[in-house]
């Protein structure tokens, strides 16, 4: 026996479960089951697991008996069906694509360069969601191909909760246990503790359930329950992060915005939402049912959510707070780095019982993340309603309303993105580099930002007059094509036997190379002796990005 528990190893399971002390799945090799609590974890994980919860109970006479000044996060194993009001298990990760759909929905990009990052992606690196957002792929998608994600915001948002805890969060001694956090919530989060909204019904009413309505409760469960867990992220973001960095560190409010941006204004938002799903469940609670429920009718909750008012909330706040997650994570880590009181300041945070390890970085992650689980939940829910329902219209119209929100917010992060983009090249350039146009204008560095936007940019080669290729690096601009070379760890203007690499788009002509897919020609046209410049690109595929944008920005000056 370790800590209480009563370990045997399990051989056989039909399906993968994950560990009860790492959250990480285990395999059938390396599982083990503690029979008084029902605890699935690894080998390795036997000696770390908390006490276990049954013995906890017993009488304080007994070996196990937990003395009465110890503070132990208990993790407990729910029954199959009934609630248990002393303790709140962890969700299972919620679903989304399994690996193969995954990786066909996130086709990386250099036209793209959006910030918002796809569940498990690393957090100091970006990808693009717009192929997430795009209409067609979410028509496309497989309902059978849905499966369970790591660091989902339920599985990150633990919510094992010590009723007896009186662990300090705050230097003056202020308690703040999850009940005071959630608030209002209180009740609702007792409710949607458990697993499933199968696990919550009488087991003889569900026999008189189609397979299909059970399937749609279940997704709508999940959809609150999920919802519920990020609520409680943004208030662990609010009411310990942010609050406790003012008040404990006096950190500069500014400085704490910066690793928060729109915090309110998320909170607002989906308490707001949140609320009204909790009202709806409560609208249709059965009699005589022990407490169970039904919901007929969402759809409507779901679009007035992403369409109208809301919807331009949502794209803004969002907007803001995913260009700004890199930013937020650099912060953090500079502070981390070099500040200690603020280093104690998070140690003491994350071993609370209330956030239960949820750091700064993975809040922010999971807020980023949460916008791109709704049409995954909502294509589900719309899966299991049938055409002739009245709900089906209303759900198809809020499916199409987030996915327009999502490819909205795409959008503000690609255009932040490059305008740090443009910026952080500015800073590289030689202050003292210039470069004479073809129509005699000079071109110098301060003129890369003069009310120009930055449409894209990657490294090129130039062929010169003796036929070699120089390594560039290429910006298209709002209304000019720019070349530059590395100097001396600085960008110059690139140099091209006396060509100058400042081409304006009007009257710009871009053509293909004869017997080379990979070259193009860019011919300044409108001039006594027109000039033409010969570039190269890694692959035919790029040459025609590179062809196509360039031409869509002629089209639109």
């Amino acid at each position: 026996m370790l800590n209480g528990h009563h370990f045997s190893m399990v051989s056989s399971q039909t399906q993968s479960s994950s560990c009860h002390q790492c959250s990480k799945t285990i395999n059938t090799k390396d599982a083990f089951l503690c029979t008084n609590c029902n605890s699935h974890v690894h080998k390795s994980c036997r000696e770390s697991l908390p006490v276990c919860a049954k013995v906890k109970m017993k009488s304080p006479r007994q070996q196990f008996a937990v003395p009465d000044s110890a503070t132990i996060p208990v993790v407990t194993r729910r029954p199959k069906r009934g609630l248990n009001p002393g303790a709140l298990r962890e969700r299972p990760w919620s679903a989304i694509l399994s690996p193969e759909d995954h990786s066909s929905l996130v086709v990386p990009s250099r036209r793209h360069t959006s910030i918002i990052p796809f569940p498990g992606s690393n957090l100091s690196k970006s990808i693009s969601i717009s192929n997430i957002a795009g209409h067609q792929v979410f028509d496309d998608m497989p309902i059978k191909g849905l499966r369970y994600l790591s660091h989902s915001t339920d599985s990150l948002c633990k919510t094992n909760l010590v009723n007896e805890s009186t662990e300090s969060l705050t230097d003056e001694g202020t308690e703040m246990i999850d009940s005071q956090l959630m608030g209002e919530f209180e009740e609702d989060l007792k409710e949607l503790e458990a697993d499933s909204w199968s696990n919550v019904m009488n087991s003889n009413f569900l026999k008189h359930l189609k397979k299909d309505v059970i399937k749609r409760q279940e997704v709508i469960y999940e959809l609150m329950q999920t919802e519920m867990h990020h609520v409680r992220t943004l208030l662990i973001m609010m009411e310990v992060y942010s609050k406790g960095l003012v008040k404990e560190l006096q950190l500069e409010p500014q400085t704490v915005d910066r690793l928060f941006p729109a915090l309110g204004e998320l909170l607002d938002l989906h308490t707001s939402f949140l609320t009204r799903l909790l009202e709806r469940k409560r609208e249709s609670q059965q009699e005589g049912e022990d407490g169970g429920f039904i919901i007929n009718k969402i759809g409507d909750i779901l679009e007035t959510q992403f369409s109208g008012t809301k919807a331009a909330i949502m794209k803004r706040v969002y907007g803001k707070f995913c260009s700004r997650h890199n930013e937020a994570v650099n912060i953090y880590k500079e502070l981390h780095s070099k500040d200690k009181r603020f280093q104690a300041f998070i140690r003491k945070k994350m071993s609370s019982s209330i956030v239960r390890r949820l750091g700064i970085p993975e809040c922010i992650l999971l807020v980023t993340q949460r916008i791109t689980k709704y049409p995954v939940l909502m294509q589900r829910i719309l899966h299991h309603t049938k055409e002739n329902e009245e709900d089906h219209e209303d759900l198809s119209d809020a499916l199409y309303q987030v996915k327009e929100v999502i490819t909205a917010v795409d959008s503000k992060v690609n255009e932040h993105e490059k305008k740090r983009r443009l910026k952080d090249i500015y800073s590289r350039t030689d202050s003292k580099s210039i470069m004479r146009m073809k129509s005699g204008q000079m071109f110098a560095r301060e003129d890369l930002l003069r009310g120009r936007r930055l449409l894209y940019d990657g490294p090129l080669q130039l062929k010169n007059s003796q036929g070699k290729l120089k390594d560039v690096t290429a910006m298209l601009l709002s209304d000019i094509v720019v070349f530059l070379q590395e100097k001396d760890q600085k960008f110059v203007f690139a140099s091209l036997d006396q060509r100058s690499t400042v081409l304006s788009l009007q009257k710009l002509i871009v053509r293909e190379v004869a017997n080379e897919e990979k070259g193009l020609f860019l011919i300044t046209a409108g001039m006594e002796k027109p000039e033409m410049v010969e570039v190269h690109t890694a692959t035919k595929e790029e040459r025609n990005t590179w062809m196509q944008i360039i031409q869509e920005a002629m089209q639109s000056m």
